[in-house]
């Protein structure tokens, strides 16, 4: 069966909701561009420095590391064609092509030089000796082609293959401080924002089941603050709906001795005059053991144990059917729960039958939306008015004024009905089926694999 997705009661249909993104991508995100506007303050700042002073090689070293073919100061690549055009030197360099070519026991044809150095120059510098000539040297970054019998050797230094200039390091630091900071952010987002998850979820409990654990948050001061008085509100909320719960009930138990001496009383009066007076008496009992009932489930701890929902749906129908009830029921997958079995079925049980009353027919299916057990109750009935859906579950609430006795009820089935749904972290929500039909839905959230009920 397809999930139905659910909008919240003030949204209009066909409306949709821009989802926020969560708190933990906000602060991951935060931390990450911190990080890269640092990176980019300090390229800014690279850039107003003064460049590096040109890189100066003696060609006697030069030409010793190329005939020792030293790898660790310089790369050698062989290619079909000259990337550069050999005859495009300068005097300098081609004196320094000349002295490369002796030392390389090559021709001056054989040697082409391309030299820059960060400003653009090509030029070679004499730096004077003690006691002999002056030593010719390279300075700037600079690319040496030697020519082979059918391709040219191209030579560079190694430092200035990897990393030319201060930007390429610069670079190459940015993504590096990047990656080390991926964790650091990672673990610090989720520190600051696991706390708001918590407290998100105890809320929800709240709002499900004024009985639910208050949570135990634990993080920044402010975080603290805010569980403690959400601590405080939720225990104020449930003496107000333990005090007005056992009220409800002392009144409704009060009830009940009046109304018993008012039995016994009728049965003097003639027999016309009495089975009328009789029905409305014991529509009155009724209603005072509905509230009861609801007194009961408001204020009593429930008997959790793991069990099998869609077992129990199965035996609240075959009960009823075995009294003549149109009722059946099935369960597509296996749905393990946590929760009182009496009142689970109670609850069942009370749907089925008012299904079967006023829907005449009941088909009932159990099947798993995720973490979350769902039964669908569908009846054959007229359905009810759309604006009436929420009122039906509040306490006393009859839908059809005129109902006979016989099918009215109190008005507290529903109440109760979703009172021990909601005592079990689930609910209860009715609405029209597509062509014909009343569909009651009930939610009740799995039991965590390998937990324990209680």
């Amino acid at each position: 069966m397809p999930h139905e997705t659910m909008l919240p009661e003030n949204m209009p249909p066909g409306a949709r909701r821009e989802v926020p993104s969560s708190l933990f991508t906000q602060i991951f995100a935060l931390v990450l561009a911190t990080v890269a506007v640092a990176q980019l303050i300090n390229l800014a700042l690279l850039a107003l420095l003064p460049p590096d002073p040109p890189q100066t090689v003696p060609l006697a070293t030069l030409a010793e590391a190329i005939l020792e073919r030293n790898e660790r100061a310089l790369t050698f690549h062989r290619l079909p064609a000259a990337p550069f055009r050999p005859e495009s030197a300068g005097p300098a360099a081609a004196r320094a092509e000349a002295e490369l070519a002796s030392r390389l026991g090559r021709t001056a044809d054989d040697i082409a030089l391309d030299m820059t150095d960060v400003q653009g120059r090509k030029f070679v510098e004499l730096y004077p000796r003690a006691g002999g000539p002056p030593v010719a040297a390279l300075q700037g970054h600079f690319r040496l082609l030697i020519r082979e019998r059918d391709d040219w050797l191209l030579v560079e230094p190694r430092n200035q293959q990897m990393f030319a200039t201060r930007e390429r390091q610069f670079l190459l630091l940015f993504l590096l401080s990047a990656l080390a900071m991926l964790p650091v952010a990672w673990i610090f987002a989720k520190r600051l924002s696991e706390p708001f998850e918590r407290f998100a979820d105890a809320a929800e409990a709240l709002g499900r089941d004024p009985r639910a654990t208050p949570p135990d948050v634990d993080g920044p001061a402010e975080i603290e603050r805010a569980a403690q008085a959400f601590q405080q509100m939720q225990k104020r909320l449930q003496a107000y709906v333990t005090d007005r719960t056992q009220m409800l009930g002392a009144i409704a138990h009060d009830l009940r001795t009046p109304l018993t001496r008012l039995a016994f009383r009728l049965e003097s009066l003639p027999e016309t005059d009495r089975a009328r007076m009789s029905a409305d008496v014991a529509e009155m009992e009724a209603m005072v053991r509905s509230t009861l009932s609801l007194a009961r489930t408001d204020s009593e701890p429930l008997n959790r144990q793991r069990l099998e929902l869609g077992s129990l749906l199965e035996q609240a129908a075959d009960d009823l059917a075995l009294t003549g009830r149109k009722v059946s029921a099935e369960a597509a997958d296996q749905l393990v729960v946590d929760g009182d079995p009496i009142e689970l079925k109670r609850l069942l049980t009370n749907l089925l039958e008012n299904g079967e009353i006023y829907g005449k027919k009941v088909h009932a299916r159990a099947w798993r939306d995720g973490t979350t057990a769902v039964i669908d109750i569908d009846d054959e009935g007229p359905g009810i008015p759309p604006d009436e859906a929420e009122r039906v579950f509040e306490p006393f609430y009859r839908l059809e004024r005129s109902r006979s006795r016989e099918t009215g009820g109190t008005g507290l089935g529903l109440s109760v009905v979703r009172s021990i749904a909601r005592a079990h972290g689930g609910d209860v929500t009715l609405t029209n089926r597509d062509k014909r039909g009343l569909r009651a839905r009930v939610t009740i959230p799995l039991a965590p694999v390998g937990g324990r009920s209680g």
